[in-house]
């Protein structure tokens, strides 16, 4: 056994409460180093004396082609947990306890881990609805145009090509009226980016925090898209841009004007004084650019102040949580005290960061409750769209996820596969709507919560940023409607069966081309096989019932000869149920 490759620690990710009496602890080991782990865990107070203890084995859920991660979820009910890990291969056996190994457990000093019971305040508490939610993210300015009469000067006819510049109207109004056409679809949380008022059709550089764009309507239509959402069951997530502001910002529009007597120069980092503003000013700015300065969160009046923000759209219309911008820029003390503030407004409100990369750090139980999976964009986009990414490396790229986050977090991450920031996928994808259609299947059939980006059920497309924010396509000739039932099925299966939402998650197969997964929940049990080849693949199953059923097309197929064979088309899926 490679010893330096077996990693825990107490307290952390690998060790950590999800309620009062249900506790996960997590092991790594290098791949394929171990053939079982088992974990021994007491009473500190009550079953050490007589050396009472339990041994319960522990269930590989993950690999990343480096290192294995073994886990398990154990009941307790005591003051302080103790535990200690033992490790085999073959006739090998080694135990590994309180950051040392042993070749037997010792009768006296038992080098256990030891944790106590965690407070309810430091358990990681995710909402509960947040585990079956089905994102649809929109960007109200290319959505819908429901309000003529508060459109830009500037607008231009809805299908026009976009650039950074252009307007074309959508507002809040836009989305309302088609709220139903959101619920014909199935979806159950709304995610708008910025709504408040800023100089920019993305919004993301902001003038008034406590002011809706214009527009895009006001305080009172903002109220009635929220209270119709949810007479259909939607929650609404807001888009908060608290890293920084836009140039006509009051705070920073002071600073313009009075420099160094400024009451708020130090709402920002300004080098040197008068401000001038242009590209890679002589102030922090996000990404060099001018008209986006940074706002200086270490500051307790800037903190009071953006805090106070989040809490007044809570209190005042009622919206389910906040996806937060450009969130790994600013200070997790930050972080920590906003958390807290829309948890006591709010005590169901999603957090979601944006954070491309391992977010493990926000993701303790103290800052965000998830984030924008980034990493399964990734992993998916190579998985379907390049030839030569193999089912095993998808497999490892899914581990090496699973390995990063507590699994309140795991189970809430919002899977996207394209985003107002990236292309979009049927263009990355060299406009194949069947590899479109492979990458939705694994968005609704893994763990994490699916996010479509506004208009990719139509099958939309369009290149990176601009081009990707089109406005939304309403002209039903142009809309991909075999598109639009393909969404609505997953969404309808994803709705009915709990196993594809909140159930475990494990690999059961890889060759070539196919890769399939085991989704189960209680006494559900669902196997999934997709194949990401160009031609059809052979699946023999030789361990099912007399037959299974695939739940998306409804076709069943029967043993012979002890046997189950499948072709699975190219570019598809299957999700079979045995009956």
């Amino acid at each position: 056994m490679i010893k330096e490759a077996i990693y825990h620690k107490v307290d952390s990710d690998y060790s950590y409460g999800i309620n009062k009496n249900e506790f996960i602890i997590k092991i790594r080991t290098k791949k394929d180093n171990i053939d079982n782990v088992n974990l021994i865990y007491a009473d500190k107070y009550k079953n050490m004396e007589n050396k009472e203890t339990i041994c319960v084995k522990m269930n590989k859920v993950a690999t990343d082609g480096i290192f294995d991660y073994y886990e398990k979820l154990i009941n307790i009910e005591m003051i302080c947990l103790v535990y200690i890990f033992e490790l085999s291969k073959g006739e090998e056996k080694i135990y590994y306890g309180n950051y040392n190994f042993f070749e037997e457990i010792p009768e006296e000093n038992v080098p256990f881990f030891s944790k106590p019971s965690m407070a309810e305040k430091d358990l990681f508490i995710v909402p509960e609805w947040a585990k079956k939610a089905i994102v649809y993210q929109i960007f109200p300015e290319r959505f819908c145009n429901g309000d003529k009469t508060i459109s830009p000067k500037n607008v231009m006819p809805w299908y026009s090509k976009v650039d950074r510049e252009i307007m074309l109207g959508g507002d809040l109004r836009g989305i309302i009226n088609k709220l139903s056409y959101l619920e014909k679809l199935g979806i159950n949380t709304l995610y708008l980016t910025p709504v408040f008022e800023a100089g920019s059709n993305h919004k993301y550089d902001t003038f008034n925090y406590f002011k809706i764009d214009p527009q895009f309507g006001d305080l009172e239509v903002l109220k009635e898209l929220v209270k119709k959402a949810h007479d259909k069951g939607i929650r609404v997530i807001l888009d908060a841009v608290f890293n920084h502001s836009g140039i006509d910002f009051h705070p920073f529009k002071d600073v313009i004007e009075k420099g160094e007597q400024s009451e708020y120069k130090d709402w920002f980092q300004v080098k040197s004084f008068p401000i001038e503003i242009k590209e890679d000013p002589d102030y922090a700015t996000f990404a060099y650019h001018g008209y986006m300065p940074k706002l200086m969160t270490k500051n307790p009046k800037v903190k009071d102040y953006l805090i106070s923000v989040a809490t007044y759209w809570i209190e005042e219309a009622d919206i389910d949580g906040w996806r937060l911008d450009v969130a790994d820029e600013i200070d997790h003390d930050f972080w920590r005290a906003f958390r807290k503030a829309v948890k006591k407004a709010k005590s169901d409100a999603l957090i979601i960061g944006e954070v491309w990369y391992d977010s493990s750090s926000w993701l303790k139980g103290d800052q965000f409750d998830s984030v924008m999976n980034y990493e399964f964009q990734k992993a998916v986009s190579d998985f379907v769209i390049n030839e030569e990414y193999t089912p095993k490396q998808f497999e490892n790229k899914l581990g090496f996820i699973r390995g990063l986050y507590m699994l309140p977090a795991y189970k809430t991450l919002w899977n996207l596969i394209d985003s107002h920031d990236t292309p979009r996928f049927l263009y990355k994808a060299g406009e194949d709507k069947e590899k479109l259609k492979l990458a939705a299947f694994l968005q609704f059939t893994m763990p994490g919560a699916p996010m479509i980006f506004y208009g990719d059920e139509v099958g939309m497309t369009g290149e990176d940023d601009p081009d990707c924010r089109r406005g939304m396509l309403w002209d039903e000739e142009k809309q991909d409607k075999v598109m639009f039932e393909y969404y609505q099925r997953l969404i309808v299966l994803r709705k009915e069966y709990d196993a594809l939402s909140i159930g475990e998650y494990i690999t059961i197969y890889t060759d070539e081309n196919l890769y399939g997964y085991r989704r189960k929940y209680e006494k559900c049990i669902l196997d999934i096989y997709v194949n990401k080849g160009n031609e059809p693949a052979n699946l023999t199953l030789t361990e099912a019932g007399k037959a299974v059923v695939d739940i998306f097309t409804n076709e069943k197929y029967e043993a012979k000869d002890g046997k189950i064979v499948i072709d699975i088309a190219p570019k598809k899926g299957i999700i079979l149920k045995t009956i």
